[in-house]
């Protein structure tokens, strides 16, 4: 019970409330959950690529991870913008997006190491490219 309550919280937690207006806390709180979701994307896809990772394990976390993302990128493409800011919103929803599909490749693919290879580096230069836009 205690268990499914804290992955509930944490779940509740990395989702957050994905309303309202887009303004420069929003966005620079935005930016970094894309940004933790394609670091911890590429931490999964190197231990996949290594076989260090079981296939229930990479199929189902993957999806986790690219559900998040999708939502994030679908909500900062629906929500209201604060003027001034739009362009770099934009720009995270499309790479909220991008995330979304690479991490789905990991979930199709649970256990093909050179697929797993090929996503590391795309999943670390998302997460700098989301980190930039946190600043």
């Amino acid at each position: 019970m205690r268990r499914g309550l804290a992955l509930c919280l944490a779940a509740a937690a990395l989702a957050g409330c994905n309303g309202g207006t887009v303004d420069k806390h929003a966005l620079k709180r935005d930016a970094e959950k894309v940004g933790s979701l394609a670091t911890e994307g590429e931490l999964l896809a190197n231990d996949m690529s290594k076989g260090a990772s079981t296939k229930y394990f990479a199929r189902m976390h993957a999806k986790e991870l690219s559900r998040a993302a999708s939502n994030l990128a679908d909500a900062l493409a629906e929500r209201p913008i604060s003027p001034g800011i739009e362009a770099h919103v934009h720009k995270l929803s499309r790479l909220a997006a991008k995330v979304s599909s690479q991490l789905e490749q990991l979930h199709l693919h649970p256990t093909n190491r050179a697929i797993a290879k090929a996503m590391r580096q795309p999943l670390s230069a998302d997460a700098d490219a989301a980190d930039r836009l946190s600043k």
